[in-house]
């Protein structure tokens, strides 16, 4: 059975719409992160974007990898899929995605830029983009990295750690967060990038795109969209828990702070975000 791979910009309301998909009968993985995505997903998207000297908050490299780069990162994740790592994935013994009776799938962000490498594997994936206004975005992405902390308790208070990483320079970052994301212009930037990736990633009959916003305002109407799309049979007693726990005031949260508004003021004219609905809202 085919996947259903969610893609878009980190901090756009993917979690929300993966409690979605798991309400609907999906599932998700077994091995979640803080984020609600799958471990064993995540680490093949880092590896790939690695390959090509990429990351998640650096993606662009991405974009210019050549087709043999590409066929040898299929031949590379199809063996991966293939391998008892799975098992974190399903938390069973089951050794086989292409032998699964279940609806199944995963979101990652950095589904956005390898997405050409799991349309090879997976050609008919279900692909759902999710996308928000990029201020809330941005606000939402710099209290993130803000608030991580440095790698093994903070190593670089101790002699004796600050020796070893004189000595080895080993390839283990000691800061976890991305010093691009905590800038407001550079975060912009990186929205446009993951959206406009995504858009181009297929037209309105391969890929279903649906705004953060529209799904908390109208999460039925939003949900029959996307179960009609991934070919679901929806249950609506199912969800209504669920929608109890949406908070529509997190539509558009970055107007109750100043400092964001005149951020909003400066971009509100680019054309992705007059495109998307977002030119408008103060």
């Amino acid at each position: 059975m085919q996947p259903i791979i969610v893609i878009g910009m980190h901090r756009s309301g993917s979690s929300l719409l993966v409690k979605v998909l798991q309400e609907l009968g999906v599932f998700m993985g077994n091995d979640f992160e803080e984020n609600n995505e799958s471990m064993f997903f995540n680490k093949i998207n880092d590896w790939m974007l690695f390959q090509a000297g990429a990351s998640w908050d650096n993606p662009e490299n991405f974009n210019y990898v050549s087709d043999d780069f590409k066929a040898l990162m299929v031949d590379i994740v199809e063996n991966r899929l293939n391998t008892i790592h799975l098992k974190k994935y399903l938390g069973s013994n089951k050794r086989s995605l292409n032998e699964s009776d279940f609806i199944w799938g995963w979101k990652d962000p950095r589904n956005t830029f390898t997405l050409d490498v799991w349309k090879e594997i997976f050609p008919e994936a279900r692909i759902i983009h999710i996308y928000r206004n990029p201020v809330d975005v941005i606000s939402s992405l710099i209290k993130r990295e803000a608030s991580k902390i440095t790698v093994t308790g903070n190593p670089t208070k101790t002699g004796i750690k600050k020796k070893y990483f004189g000595f080895k320079l080993p390839h283990e970052r000691l800061f976890y967060h991305s010093f691009k994301s905590l800038d407001k212009q550079a975060a912009f930037v990186m929205w446009k990038e993951y959206v406009e990736k995504a858009f181009k990633a297929g037209d309105n009959s391969e890929i279903l795109n649906i705004s953060y916003e529209s799904l908390i305002e109208n999460p039925l109407e939003a949900c029959e969209t996307i179960s009609a799309y991934c070919n679901i049979e929806m249950e609506q007693g199912n969800l209504e828990n669920l929608f109890q726990s949406f908070d529509q005031s997190r539509k558009f949260a970055f107007v109750k702070e100043k400092y964001l508004i005149d951020y909003y003021k400066k971009i509100m004219d680019d054309e992705l975000v007059v495109r998307l609905g977002y030119g408008n809202i103060v």
